[in-house]
């Protein structure tokens, strides 16, 4: 969720809560006033009715309300200050409804009798009027709620305008072109001193980077030169006829163990390079050219072994990658299958535009398959193997956008590629 929604919605969220308060608040005090003015008339009728209270028989009629008088059967204890006001409903005869009144109820006695008298004034007005503007209230203040959001909204927009421009910048920079960021300059301080702090970082992270680019590209060459003479040196000794068994032997440990050297630092310098994104060539590839043309160059190794190939592709199947890390990815993940495979096992590949699928007998694995494609991580103890070929799958497909997947089924293993939409 953005900030921007965020705040909107934290505003919205207080806004309807002191609306709500602030309408039943409004009605309450409405309610109040409109009685305390009607208790006003009402005691208005009181005094016009105390002027007429000499006759009695005289107080049939109306003052300023309907007046009634009720004979009391005891004028015992009576209390003649007393005065009461009530809502009520009474009956219109002529409508046949209930309708509201205001009523003031007070006793006035004589020496012989004593009467209760009721005082009445119709509600039916005052309350219209009041849900008139309670009504007229409410869709105001919903009315000036919905312009402050869009006027929140609209601000937060301007506001936070700069900061979605240097978030774009900064997305789109790229340590291949060492270009350095150009922010836009804001009025917002806090907004200035984060790209002030960008601009910082981007050059210490461009500088970092052209370091470590430098230093694999010196590694690749300072390192295997003095790698590729021991193993020279090596090979000459292997062939010196007088060597003792012995030390015969302890040559050629030395010289697989420096073949195994040469071959691991190739291994992670391309690694590294390739986490580096130092590959940038974007082609159209056909993987099945790539795929067959590495069938023949393990054809021998398969025959060997008598693994039974099957193949399955849908023609014309395309996909946007680098040419060399192409190569390396479908050559690993079919050496991995050749290799792992068992005497006359099976190794099934299938193609289509959705995807690959590479499948190949074997033994269910002793280890954690989640840990499969997890730097040194092999499934065999094999000293030929390096525990790098998975991994360096892994980063390409991460590095192209290809989802890979493994499980084991039907006693054999299938790795699943899944390419990216077109």
């Amino acid at each position: 969720m953005k900030l921007a929604t965020k705040s909107s919605l934290n505003f919205l969220s207080v806004a309807l809560f002191t609306f709500l308060f602030g309408i039943i608040a409004f009605y309450y005090t409405l309610r109040f006033q409109v009685d305390k003015f009607i208790n006003n008339e009402l005691n208005i009728a009181k005094v016009a009715f105390f002027e007429k209270s000499d006759n009695l028989s005289s107080l049939e009629g109306t003052y300023l309300g309907a007046c009634q008088l009720m004979p009391l059967k005891s004028v015992a204890n009576l209390n003649d200050t007393l005065v009461h006001f009530q809502d009520t409903l009474i009956l219109n005869p002529q409508t046949k409804k209930l309708l509201p009144y205001r009523q003031m109820t007070f006793v006035i006695s004589t020496k012989h009798s004593a009467f209760e008298v009721k005082i009445i004034r119709p509600l039916e007005e005052t309350d219209r009027l009041i849900i008139n503007l309670f009504l007229f209230m409410t869709l105001l203040v919903i009315l000036l709620i919905l312009i402050l959001l869009i006027i929140n909204q609209y601000s937060s927009h301007q506001l936070w305008k700069d900061f979605y421009i240097s978030l774009d910048k900064i997305n789109k920079f790229n340590l291949d072109t060492q270009t350095e960021i150009d922010l836009p300059e804001t009025e917002i301080k806090e907004f200035e001193d984060l790209n002030t702090v960008l601009c910082l970082m981007s050059k210490r992270i461009a500088s970092d980077y052209s370091r470590m680019k430098e230093y694999t590209e010196n590694a690749s060459h300072e390192i295997q030169t003095p790698l590729a003479i021991i193993n020279a040196k090596l090979e000459m000794l292997l062939q010196c006829k007088e060597l003792p068994e012995k030390q015969y032997q302890i040559i050629a440990d030395a010289s697989e163990a420096s073949d195994r050297l040469a071959r691991l630092n190739k291994t992670l310098i391309l690694l590294t390079r390739i986490e580096n994104r130092q590959f940038p060539e974007m082609e159209t590839i056909f993987p099945q050219e790539i795929i067959e043309r590495q069938l023949e160059n393990y054809e021998e190794i398969i025959q060997s072994k008598r693994i039974r190939l099957s193949t399955s592709f849908e023609p014309n199947v395309s996909i946007q990658m680098n040419p060399t890390l192409s190569e390396i990815l479908f050559l690993n993940l079919i050496k991995n299958a050749i290799r792992h495979n068992i005497p006359n096992g099976l190794l099934i590949l299938k193609l289509d535009e959705k995807g690959m699928e590479i499948a190949n007998s074997g033994d269910i694995l002793k280890v954690n398959s989640d840990l499969l494609f997890n730097r040194f991580y092999k499934s065999t103890k094999s000293s030929k193997s390096l525990g790098l070929g998975l991994a360096i799958v892994k980063k390409i497909t991460e590095l192209f956008q290809i989802e890979i997947n493994y499980e084991y089924k039907e006693n054999l293993h299938r790795i699943y590629l899944q390419f990216p939409p077109k």
